[in-house]
């Protein structure tokens, strides 16, 4: 089983908390195996930072495609001053074997006023 496409919806995100949907279309049955994913963060090469893992857990689920939600609580949020991310990984398992895996890493944005 293999990830044809990965998308991410921003839901909401301010200083108290950011949720993020992923969506990922699969390339046969999202019934048929196991996708797991987590953000790891936040990152900054000009700040010294304490990472922390947030898992992603099944959203929604329907034929060759899943979503996958994550809520991280106070996030360091992205500015030119201090360009915070996190890192994101996703696997996908069929009967315990890894068939695929992605990486990445998104931003979140800063808080509207």
């Amino acid at each position: 089983m293999k990830i044809l496409s990965i998308r991410m919806e921003p839901v909401r995100c301010s200083q108290a908390a950011a949720e993020i949907l992923i969506h990922i279309e699969l390339s046969g049955p999202a019934a048929e195996c196991e996708v797991r994913g987590r953000a790891v963060g936040p990152r900054c090469a000009t700040i010294s930072t304490v990472e922390v893992v947030y898992p992603f857990t099944v959203a929604k689920l329907s034929d060759n495609a899943l979503s996958l939600r994550c809520v991280i609580p106070e996030p360091n949020l992205w500015s030119r001053e201090a360009p915070f991310g996190y890192a994101t990984s996703f696997e996908v398992r069929v009967n315990g074997t890894l068939t695929d895996s992605r990486g990445g890493s998104i931003a979140l944005g800063p808080a509207k006023h």
